[in-house]
């Protein structure tokens, strides 16, 4: 963790889950940290438990105009970010057919636009300070789930900009994050009694991979070493992601019939 020494570090979505754990793990180490959310009372409560962290920004990065709080509060209290870990995000579960056109629309603003834009306006801002840019992206944006048709898109999108920026050969400052399931509100969000997808890890070790990685300047940080085994011995063994879309599509059909007769 050296490289976190007093380093100037964003955090989105810092209230709770991943966010909230990448906030304690960082806190011992800097007190440079800008931690941002949607919810007031989530950075009341941050406040409260890291009485010394020097930044909070309540921000709606689900609005295009939501990033703006963020670069206004770093202009005028830093000269430079090391570390922008752009975690903030939402889930959506439901047929595909029955997706929210409104709701595509703020999702991928959210998931997709904010932490682009985001990144891209930090060098703007410092093009001298060397920046590392995280993304929380998902293991669904490789890994198809029955149910989260419009988040597995959006977190796709993101790995294919990512993936093009990197072919560019513009993309030393980016990281891509994919975790699996993990044991926090996050997926409740996206629906009540929605099935939670098989593994499921918890947002502490998420978030220490998260840090690892990202001080060693990975690109790509798989936090379940299972989840990538899978994707490597899916290219010899092909039956594997149809297994796995075959029971998540049973579960996702009983929540559906659940759901159809209450």
């Amino acid at each position: 963790m050296k490289p976190y020494k007093d380093a100037y570090v964003i955090v989105t979505g810092a209230g709770s889950g991943i966010g909230l754990e990448l906030i304690r793990q960082l806190y011992p180490h800097t007190k440079h940290l800008l931690a941002v959310d949607f919810l007031s009372e989530n950075l009341d409560r941050l406040r409260e438990e890291f009485p010394c962290l020097q930044g909070l920004v309540l921000a709606d990065l689900s609005k295009k105009e939501g990033n703006a709080p963020i670069l206004e509060w770093v202009q005028a209290h830093w000269k430079g970010v090391d570390y922008c870990f752009a975690n903030a995000g939402k889930a959506s579960y439901a047929p595909a057919a029955d997706q929210d056109w409104i709701n595509m629309e703020q999702l991928f603003q959210l998931n997709v636009h904010s932490p682009i834009q985001l990144g891209l306006a930090l060098q703007q801002l410092f093009p001298t300070h060397p920046l590392r840019h995280v993304i929380t992206c998902s293991a669904i944006a490789y890994w198809a789930i029955p149910g989260y048709s419009l988040y597995s898109s959006s977190k796709a999108a993101l790995l294919q900009w990512a993936d093009c920026l990197w072919a560019e050969g513009d993309g030393d400052w980016l990281t891509l994050v994919f975790p699996i399931a993990t044991a926090t509100a996050f997926f409740e969000a996206a629906g009540a009694n929605i099935p939670r997808a098989f593994p499921v890890q918890n947002p502490q070790q998420v978030a220490h991979t998260m840090l690892v990685g990202a001080a060693k300047g990975k690109k790509k940080i798989f936090p379940s070493h299972l989840f990538k085994s899978v994707l490597f011995l899916n290219r010899l063994l092909f039956v594997l992601q149809p297994l796995a879309t075959a029971i998540e599509f049973r579960k996702f059909k009983n929540w559906v019939s659940n759901k159809n007769s209450n």
